[in-house]
């Protein structure tokens, strides 16, 4: 008998609620799962900060209890306007099939790669996997890492023609 896999520590809408959406459509999709504006909380370290992935980029939105920060997204644009780029990162371990299942639905199989130190899963049109919005495949990209307790670093963007 195998166990149900636990939730996800954080929501994540579907991909197409996301990517090749304006900036405000795709901020409103994650703000409706319940992810909040991102603000610096009082107590988050420089340790904090170097799990969060938040000395890289900016984050948008965050998610967690008053004062914790879970995980925290981040998205790109195009010249457009359009959101191409959508990275999570979060300060807890989470399995990368569910993350996958969460934004793709049915993403197949996975390309695995790394090694204990870092573990790797691609999802996209060079694994025959993955998804696609408004026409074009979208690739998703997932790391653990070993050193900061198997954080999760996600990134799903969109693979242009």
């Amino acid at each position: 008998m195998t166990a149900a896999p636990r939730p996800l520590p954080f929501p994540l809408p579907p991909v197409e609620e996301v990517l090749s959406r304006t900036r405000a459509e795709a901020l409103s999709a994650l703000r409706a799962a319940g992810w909040r504006p991102w603000a610096v909380p009082i107590g988050l370290d420089a340790e904090g900060r170097r799990v969060l992935n938040v000395d890289l980029s900016e984050p948008d939105v965050s998610w967690g209890e008053e004062g914790e920060v879970v995980a925290v997204a981040h998205l790109e644009a195009d010249r457009a306007g359009k959101v191409m780029l959508l990275e999570v990162t979060a300060a807890v371990p989470v399995p990368a099939e569910q993350v996958a299942a969460a934004l793709l639905g049915e993403p197949g199989p996975a390309r695995l790669g790394g090694n204990a130190e870092a573990r790797e899963w691609v999802w996209g049109p060079e694994t025959g996997g993955g998804g696609a919005v408004a026409g074009e495949p979208v690739r998703l990209w997932i790391c653990a890492e070993r050193a900061y307790g198997d954080r999760l670093w996600a990134v799903a963007s969109v693979v242009r023609r």
